[in-house]
């Protein structure tokens, strides 16, 4: 396909993600066999993990995830995309974009509280930028140095990854991606490389 519209690959990748409940279970299972058995090991583990509550076509890995680690969940209320604390089986409300999240009475979480940012995407493009719904809320958390240090993943469908969507400048980067065939780093949080964070082939 060739277009230059971000929008128009929105749509399509939103069709091709589309996949059968049984499909999107079964791939979202591998997701977070690699996340426990490649990712985690190498993280502070009495951090938090900042995922995601699953909009329908998206992987969902909390289910998977369930006692094996502490999360925080995003919630966008009054202009502002903040990380809140949410322990299993905490309720949930719908935040200013009408997606489950935290209420306001849960805890905002410092970025040096958090030990990964799991962040859901439409689509990875093959450097490392996320194609998302629009909105911009994770690039402007990411735009915050704190933030951007802390170790990211975009969660995708591998149907979806290594996609040429265009790139704004206001984009930010992500360090990895993960998806049902593995998980990819393309640079190191702190910067440079190092041993146990070189880039890895998906598998």
């Amino acid at each position: 396909m060739t277009t230059n519209s971000k929008s128009e690959w929105r749509r399509l990748l939103l069709q091709r993600r589309r996949l059968a409940h049984g499909q999107r279970q079964q791939r979202a299972q591998a997701m977070a066999a690699h996340l426990l058995e490649q990712v985690l090991p190498q993280l502070n583990t009495d951090a938090l993990v900042a995922g995601y509550a699953a909009l329908a076509a998206e992987p969902d890995l909390a289910p998977c995830l369930h006692g094996k680690v502490a999360l925080a969940l995003p919630a966008v209320r009054q202009g502002r995309l903040r990380l809140r604390r949410w322990g299993w089986g905490d309720p949930l409300a719908p935040d200013d974009c009408g997606v489950p999240a935290p209420p306001v009475t849960a805890q905002v979480v410092a970025p040096s509280a958090v030990a990964l940012l799991l962040i859901p995407a439409v689509a990875m493009h093959p450097a490392g930028f996320r194609l998302g719904y629009g909105g911009g809320w994770y690039d402007r958390l990411l735009s915050q140095p704190a933030w951007a240090q802390r170790p990211s993943l975009g969660v995708c469908f591998s149907c979806c990854a290594a996609i040429p969507f265009p790139v704004d400048p206001w984009d930010r980067p992500l360090h990895g991606q993960l998806t049902e065939a593995g998980v990819h780093w393309w640079r190191h949080p702190q910067g440079g490389e190092s041993e146990s964070w070189k880039p890895c082939s998906e598998r």
